[in-house]
């Protein structure tokens, strides 16, 4: 885990440097880290080929479970409406869930999600 400096290896620890096979059974699994990572993966088309639909399923894996990145991640998905049909309503729960884990970028999402929303959806 750490190289000769006595450095922690992030990456690693991450599980990005895990082989492609070790990653996916991982993620199979139910880690969601490893989820988290396959969406990456899929959606910049890392050692596999670039499937929006298919990130958007780990995506959405981890993001059940918690993950506030899988979450940002699928709800900037919908709200861009990159690789899936737009959907406000969706990108705004996705978004507030991981506001509410202190996820920074979410927060700035939801602002622009609510920007755009009808007021009736802003409450659901």
């Amino acid at each position: 885990m750490s190289g000769s400096s006595g450095k922690i290896d992030l990456m690693e620890m991450a599980g990005l440097r895990d082989s492609h096979d070790l990653l996916l059974a991982r993620a199979q699994a139910g880690d969601p880290v490893a989820q988290f990572n396959m969406g990456v993966k899929c959606a910049e088309g890392q050692g596999v080929p670039q499937d929006f639909l298919q990130a958007a399923r780990w995506y959405s894996a981890a993001a059940d479970q918690g993950d506030a990145s899988a979450q940002f991640n699928l709800g900037l998905m919908f709200y861009q409406g990159h690789g899936l049909e737009r959907n406000l309503a969706y990108a705004c729960e996705l978004f507030r869930a991981a506001a509410h884990q202190g996820d920074l970028r979410a927060r700035r999402g939801l602002e622009a999600v609510l920007q755009e929303l009808d007021p009736r959806e802003r409450e659901a």
